[in-house]
């Protein structure tokens, strides 16, 4: 059906940029490994120069004349619309034995990302966990999921993971440590509609 055809991708942006702003913790980035994992893949899309090209399961592909900056080129694994997409954020402290434990929270926001780079319309609700005491060596590991419920324009949308450390301060974005990125990416019912096959 139709319906089933509309498509989403997921991109992992994986450096950890600390955040460097008044009060924020940038010594902390280097403490604190974070990875994005997605789960089942339905589907592999590539962005580049020329737009956007799905390749779907039954051996055929699509393409998107769409253009993103070229931070969001590559191949990331897709999902379908109607789907949930299923991830989970693993958490290990780095810093070196007898340091203190950190108390983190982690904050997963979805949004439509515009062909400049900016944040478009809102997707889903937020999510949010609290990761208590990790401990020096210690991993830990929270599970999130986004329902990909349309309408939503064609092209990539952006999940950011904000890792914040909870250990001291009243301002929520006080102990603000890293903000990471992940993108999916539904193409457009034209470009499902007249695939071709792969060459």
């Amino acid at each position: 059906m139709r319906s089933l055809l509309a498509a989403a991708c997921v991109l992992l942006l994986l450096p950890i940029a600390s955040v460097s702003a008044a009060g924020h913790h940038e010594g902390e980035a280097d403490k604190i490994s974070a990875t994005v994992t997605f789960a089942a893949p339905a589907l592999w899309t590539t962005t580049n120069a020329t737009g956007i090209y799905y390749a779907f399961s039954w051996g055929v592909t699509a393409f998107e004349p769409k253009v993103y900056l070229p931070e969001h080129w590559g191949t990331f694994p897709g999902y379908f619309l109607n789907q949930t997409m299923r991830f989970t954020v693993t958490l290990t402290n780095t810093a070196a034995k007898g340091a203190k434990p950190f108390t983190i929270r982690v904050q997963a926001l979805s949004n439509v990302l515009e062909t400049d780079g900016s944040l478009g319309q809102a997707i889903g609700g937020g999510q949010e966990w609290i990761v208590a005491k990790l401990l020096p060596g210690e991993t830990r590991t929270v599970s999130g999921a986004v329902d990909l419920v349309g309408p939503l324009p064609s092209g990539l949308d952006i999940t950011r993971i904000r890792i914040a450390h909870l250990n001291q301060g009243a301002d929520p974005d006080a102990g603000l440590i890293t903000v990471k990125s992940a993108l999916w990416c539904p193409p457009s019912a034209e470009a499902v509609a007249t695939p071709r096959a792969n060459n």
